[in-house]
């Protein structure tokens, strides 16, 4: 599976794009270095990410250190407004742990885990289809305005003004991206090949400078 695959793989399993991937993969110069989540937030995204994607017969999110990845890339690669909603998504799951189930997420057993983060995707991925049958219609909407009035074709439509994620969606995408781009996922999850295509290791030598690489 290269980068496009997984990409591709993560929008169809949340129904929309990742956030903030195309400053990872643009080249485009963000700060780095403060990390700003805590190392009780890491293990918390631990058990998260675990839930998720959970050890089997091959290792779970939580050897691949997804936790600790997701605070990096929210803290590379988000926008202050992002950031603030993933810590809004944390705070969901803390705070319907103890609402649903009258303890903190980490205590509660892997079965309701399950059943609370089950409960989440459902609701993002009825949240993301609302807001796409919304956008097409505000673009539809346009499109006619634009004809009436013989406006500029390159028009956009109003911006929404709710979020444009679902709460637990990029706390799932993440969960994903992270899992499918550790040495771990890449090794032992997904089919691995070390030297792609035919290796011949026995050519008769010429005599000339060898390779570096």
């Amino acid at each position: 599976m290269n980068r496009r695959e997984l990409l591709t793989m993560i929008a169809a399993v949340t129904g929309t794009s990742m956030m903030g991937a195309h400053r990872a993969f643009a080249y485009q110069p963000t700060p780095v270095g403060e990390n700003l989540f805590s190392e009780a937030d890491a293990e918390f995204l631990d058990t998260v990410a675990e839930t998720i994607i959970p050890a089997t017969d091959t290792p779970g999110a939580r050897e691949a250190g997804v936790g600790a990845f997701m605070t990096v890339y929210v803290s590379d690669c988000y926008t202050s407004r992002e950031q603030a909603n993933f810590r809004e998504g944390m705070e969901q799951i803390r705070t319907r742990a103890e609402t649903d189930y009258g303890k903190p997420f980490e205590e509660m057993s892997t079965e309701e885990r399950q059943e609370l983060l089950q409960t989440a995707a459902d609701e993002a991925r009825a949240f993301t289809s609302r807001r796409m049958a919304e956008l097409e219609e505000r673009r539809e909407q346009s499109i006619d305005q634009q004809s009436a009035a013989d406006t500029a074709a390159d028009e956009q439509p109003e911006e929404a003004a709710e979020p444009e994620m679902h709460w637990f969606t990029p706390i799932q995408q993440l969960t994903l991206f992270g899992f499918f781009t550790s040495e771990v996922g890449g090794t032992e999850v997904l089919r691995y090949e070390q030297v792609p295509g035919e290796y011949i290791g026995d050519l008769d030598y010429d005599g000339g400078p060898a390779w570096a690489t």
